[in-house]
């Protein structure tokens, strides 16, 4: 979701509007006050919309979870379907402990892996296993407009 675009219309019409007023330093001023200003609200505002559609399509695929994450400074919707809930467990369920010796460098791979998706190594060590293990997971496409 490419927030950069409509933050510069807003501003732009922002600054249009304080360009009527050119030539009065006072103005000038507080407008650039202003446009400092409202950068970070509008970013906050389009992160709290982007919130807000998320729990509106989590609503209507209740086969479904849909997340923002931040990707780039950008929120980003993932809709995980219940496959990818099927790899999570509660704590209670985590009993089994597995000690494994592998290469730093593999570690260091893992780790950023997990990060990259948003996981905890735990939590992306499990995934791998239970993918590779012959638990079956599909993995869906979700297509279509969404009513708000």
């Amino acid at each position: 979701m490419n927030t950069t675009g409509v933050l510069a219309e807003v501003e732009g019409a922002v600054g249009a509007h304080l360009a009527l007023a050119a030539g009065d330093p006072a103005v000038e001023a507080a407008g650039a006050a202003l446009l400092a200003a409202i950068g970070p609200a509008l970013r906050q505002a389009a992160v709290q919309l982007a919130e807000q559609a998320a729990l509106e399509v989590t609503a209507q695929l209740p086969e479904a979870d849909v997340e923002v994450l931040l990707r780039d400074g950008q929120p980003c919707l993932v809709v995980r379907s219940d496959d990818d809930r099927s790899t999570r467990y509660r704590n209670d369920e985590l009993a089994a402990r597995l000690t494994v010796r592998l290469p730093d460098g593999l570690k260091q791979e893992i780790e950023g892996a997990a990060a990259a998706g948003g996981d905890s190594v735990n939590t992306y060590v499990i995934k791998a296993l239970s993918s590779q293990s012959g638990r079956k997971r599909s993995r869906r496409r979700i297509q279509g407009t969404f009513e708000t």
